[in-house]
């Protein structure tokens, strides 16, 4: 299995968990400094055993967008699982699960402004995994369980908003962006962003200030 070292815990943590318990070799591949993971890096993992490569579309700590569309062309080259962490992503910029050649690709409803504990899983045409839970027939046998309506209802709602709003949203945002950035040189000197916000999306930006750890809490 291949990621990358910039994956959200939720990907990070499950793969160590398949490292450590089920056999599993797993194969981090470094970022960039812009927070950008070089797709050549991910083809000279690839082996003959490689069975999944999963890479996140939008990082959620400095924003940076990856390359999906080119790691999704040379994962089927490579006839590997591509599986993509979009959940940072929907809403904030515009993709096409037609052109990503993606096998699988997960969302959640709170990052759209959706109910919690809702989520969605796309999987291509053809793909069959095995069940989650066992004991129904919901979700195509693949989530045993009483959906969640009204959950699920509201996530739906959620995504047309997102969808329609998205070009305002964005624009709206990176105007709030560049206020910001244009205050924060004004005011503070010493200070660093992390990332390229010329390759991230506007809504994420990490940054340093010279002398102040991390972790600070006011006590």
């Amino acid at each position: 299995m291949i990621t990358s070292a910039i994956e959200h815990p939720a990907i990070l943590k499950t793969c160590h968990y398949l490292e450590k318990h089920q056999g599993f070799e797993i194969t981090i591949i470094p970022a960039n400094s812009a927070g950008i993971v070089d797709v050549d890096d991910i083809e000279k993992a690839i082996t003959n055993k490689t069975a999944l490569v999963t890479v996140m579309m939008v990082n959620n700590e400095i924003g940076s967008i990856q390359p999906i569309k080119e790691i999704g062309s040379l994962c089927h080259k490579h006839n590997v699982h591509f599986h993509c962490d979009a959940v940072q992503a929907v809403g904030k910029i515009p993709f096409d699960l037609s052109n990503l050649q993606v096998d699988s690709l997960s969302i959640s409803a709170h990052k759209i402004y959706g109910p919690k504990g809702v989520g969605c899983l796309y999987l291509r045409e053809g793909i069959n995994i095995p069940p989650l839970t066992h004991g129904g027939s919901q979700e195509k046998g693949m989530r045993s369980g009483t959906e969640n309506v009204a959950g699920i209802v509201g996530f739906g709602i959620a995504a047309k908003l997102a969808q329609e709003k998205m070009h305002y949203n964005f624009t709206r945002i990176e105007r709030l962006r560049s206020l910001f950035l244009d205050k924060l040189h004004s005011e503070i000197d010493d200070f660093s962003i992390n990332g390229d916000i010329y390759t991230n999306v506007p809504s994420t930006i990490n940054i340093q200030f010279s002398g102040i750890r991390g972790e600070y809490r006011r006590s």
